[in-house]
C-alpha cells in the first residue's frame, strides 16, 4: 500500500514538475521566496490593523497578532523540527532524475538526481506556515478567505513546480498547518466569547 501511494506521489511530481510554463517560470520563484511570504503577512496584518482600528477593537488585533506569529512559529516548529527528522524523506531532486530543479536564482534541468545535497523534504514547511496563515486569516477577514486559500495553493504548487517538494509533502504541510490554524481560531473565538479581547 505504501509502496503504491508512493508511485502515485512520484508519478503526480513528474506531471506537475514537467508542465513547464514561461509565466511560471518567473512567478513561481517569487512566490516560493520566504521574504516575499512574510511581506504578504505583514501586508494582510497592516490591512487587518486598520480595519480593527475602526471598529475600536486595537486589543483583539494585538491579541490575534500575536496569536497569529506563534501560530507560524508553532508551525514551522512542528514541521521542520519533528516531523521532518521523524520521517527523514529526501527531496525530489536527491531521489529522483529528469527533474526541473530551482537552485540560484535559475532552473537547472538534473539528468540525474543531485546526491551531493542532502536535506529533507516531508512535509513542506512552505506549505505547512501557508495553511495556517490561510485558515488564521479567513477567520480574521473572511470575505480575503478565496484570496488567502489560492495563495497557499499556489504556494504549495510552486514547491512542486521549483523541484523542492513531493505533492504528498505538500499535504502533509496542508494537514499541519490547518490543525494548528484551527486550534487557533477556537481559541480566539473563546477568548471573544468571554469578553477577554
Amino acid at each position: 500500500m505504501i509502496d503504491k501511494l508512493v508511485a502515485i506521489d512520484v508519478h503526480l511530481f513528474y506531471l506537475i514538475n514537467g508542465l513547464r510554463n514561461p509565466l511560471f517560470d518567473k512567478i513561481l520563484p517569487v512566490l516560493s521566496n520566504e521574504k516575499v511570504l512574510i511581506s504578504s503577512y505583514l501586508s494582510v496584518s497592516f490591512v487587518l490593523l486598520v480595519l480593527f482600528l475602526k471598529k475600536g477593537l486595537i486589543k483583539r488585533f494585538l491579541f490575534a497578532f500575536g496569536l497569529l506569529w506563534l501560530g507560524f512559529g508553532l508551525s514551522d516548529f512542528t514541521c521542520g523540527k519533528i516531523v521532518k527528522p521523524l520521517v527523514e524523506r529526501e527531496r525530489p531532486y536527491v531521489q529522483l532524475g529528469h527533474v526541473y530543479y530551482y537552485t540560484e536564482d535559475k532552473f537547472k534541468f538534473l539528468e540525474k538526481p543531485r546526491t551531493d545535497k542532502k536535506t529533507r523534504s516531508f512535509p513542506s514547511c512552505h506549505m505547512s506556515n501557508a495553511a495556517f496563515g490561510s485558515t488564521f486569516y479567513s477567520f480574521l477577514l473572511p470575505q480575503g478567505s478565496p484570496l488567502f486559500i489560492l495563495f497557499a495553493l499556489l504556494i504549495g504548487y510552486s514547491r512542486i513546480y521549483l523541484g523542492h517538494h513531493f505533492p504528498g509533502d505538500i499535504m502533509g504541510g496542508i494537514i499541519i498547518g490547518f490543525t494548528i490554524g484551527f486550534v487557533k481560531v477556537l481559541f480566539l473565538k473563546w477568548m471573544i466569547r468571554r469578553s477577554y479581547v
